[in-house]
């Protein structure tokens, strides 16, 4: 049996995603590929009550992003970023678009808790991991139904791919 195929199965027996690469270095098919841990962020500040905003993020061009998990990070602008809102009470909307190919994420605005958890609890892309191409950009347009104006900060967490060994003194 081969190694891809016996991960396939362990995947299966475990409840894990065959899908989903781990970090590390790994040969697939003959080839190899490097996953470096990374994060992509969009911050959103003083986005006033009932404001609508849309913000970017650059995929750098050395390579494809997979994302594995988001969260996000809401604090009362007013008070100094001293009150934080956990994003499953948030009411804000938002709209994920992957602009090198076009695609939403979703046909509308939605709540802002169903892409995004906490850092103790990230949402997670189970079924299998959004990938972004290079040179990309991820757009998210935030709609703020708070009484107050807020400061957003959008982490899109997961790793970049490179194939072959990386050229750093650390892999030995």
């Amino acid at each position: 049996m081969s190694v891809p195929a016996m991960f396939d199965q362990a995947a299966f027996a475990t409840g894990m995603n065959p899908n989903y690469i781990s970090p590390g270095v790994d040969s697939q098919h003959g080839v190899v590929w490097f996953r470096q841990p990374f994060v992509y962020t969009i911050t959103f500040l003083n986005i006033l009550a009932a404001g609508v905003v849309t913000n970017t993020t650059n995929i750098q061009n050395d390579s494809y992003f997979v994302c594995t998990e988001q969260t996000a990070f809401i604090v009362d602008h007013a008070t100094g970023n001293t009150t934080i809102t956990d994003p499953a009470v948030a009411p804000m909307l938002v709209q994920i678009v992957d602009t090198s190919s076009g695609k939403f994420i979703s046909d509308n605005p939605v709540a802002l808790a169903n892409w995004f958890g906490t850092g103790e609890r990230p949402f997670v892309w189970l079924a299998r991991a959004q990938v972004y191409r290079p040179g990309g950009q991820i757009q998210a347009q935030l709609t703020n139904n708070m009484a107050t104006a807020q400061d957003v900060r959008l982490a899109f967490i997961g790793f970049k791919i490179y194939q072959g060994i990386p050229d750093d003194s650390s892999t030995g």
